[in-house]
């Protein structure tokens, strides 16, 4: 099928714009996705000029019967990533003249779902399970490290893996995150504990998981093997530990703590917009998707504060 060169040229067209490594993946594998579901349903049509808004809106239903492996419905974020990504496609396409319509205007992409962490830790939680961690070997150093980094700056799993030792500042307990989420580049400040553990596992482990290469890849964090870490083996790995050490009680993310650093600093005082450079948000909308209050605390503010609440509790119900 033709499609294929299209294919090939999306990725670069994908590439030029700076989309994150992670993105252009996924942008590539939906459009792939939808040249199959041509194939199969569509099979005479082979060429992007062929595609009608018909054909879209067939594809647009598809796409929300799908289901996981467990049988479940597609979460509306993975429903508005594969429409996008058709979005994303058609418009490279017209910008290069092979289709003089856009098919795509037909797509009603679901609104996002507003995720609600239930496996954030409570700060009192988190400190302990980074106690449980002890830096004594060179794993057990490097696990500590990085937990305290997550929760020290709320760094992304892809940037943590991608952070090289150059980009680390130890004398002003500051990391250089480059090319993070959009291209964007940020300078954020890892305080005392990341700092200190940073500096041990530098001093005393980072050199010994690096025995036995010959050259050195230049990422702060290291496997056993003296690879860099991928989004899987952090997952697996550090995560997994503290999963363990957690004991089942509750089940947590690189995302739980980065959940945990924006609603610990907001429940501080600290303003919106400060917690959304450090985790590099580009809007403050998307910040407020960490900020989610509990249903507990809301109906403890309502009691203590709402008007009519008040008067009921100087008069009583009559």
């Amino acid at each position: 099928m033709s499609f294929d060169k299209h294919l090939e040229s999306f990725t670069d067209y994908l590439e030029q714009r700076t989309f994150s490594p992670r993105t252009i993946e996924a942008y590539t594998r939906h459009a792939k996705e939808f040249v199959a579901f041509l194939a199969e349903y569509y099979p005479r049509v082979d060429r992007p000029n062929q595609v009608t808004r018909d054909i879209m809106d067939d594809y647009q239903h598809y796409v929300r019967e799908l289901t996981t492996m467990t049988g479940r419905p597609l979460a509306n974020s993975t429903v508005r990533l594969k429409l996008t990504a058709l979005k994303q496609l058609f418009s490279h396409l017209i910008e290069r003249d092979m289709v003089l319509r856009d098919p795509t205007t037909v797509i009603v992409a679901p609104k996002e779902e507003q995720r609600l962490t239930r496996t954030v830790l409570t700060q009192e939680e988190t400190i302990d399970l980074l106690k449980a961690v002890p830096a004594r070997d060179p794993a057990s150093m490097r696990d500590r490290a990085i937990l305290e980094l997550l929760y020290a700056c709320g760094i992304r799993t892809s940037e943590l893996c991608n952070l090289k030792v150059s980009e680390v500042d130890l004398k002003e307990q500051t990391i250089m995150i480059v090319n993070g989420k959009g291209g964007k580049s940020r300078i954020v400040p890892i305080g005392q504990y990341a700092g200190h553990y940073i500096g041990l596992y530098l001093e005393k482990g980072r050199k010994r998981l690096l025995m036995g290469r010959r050259t050195d890849p230049g990422n702060l964090f290291l496997t056993s093997r003296g690879m860099p870490f991928s989004r899987q083996t952090v997952n697996r790995t550090v995560i997994g530990r503290a999963n363990k050490l957690l004991g089942g009680k509750k089940r947590i993310s690189a995302y739980s703590l980065r959940h945990g650093v924006a609603s610990g600093l907001i429940a501080n005082g600290v303003d919106i917009a400060y917690v959304a450079q450090l985790l590099g948000h580009s809007s403050l909308e998307t910040t407020n998707r960490y900020l989610k209050i509990e249903i507990g605390d809301l109906k403890k503010m309502h009691a203590l504060y709402h008007p009519r609440e008040h008067e009921c509790r100087l008069g009583g119900l009559p």
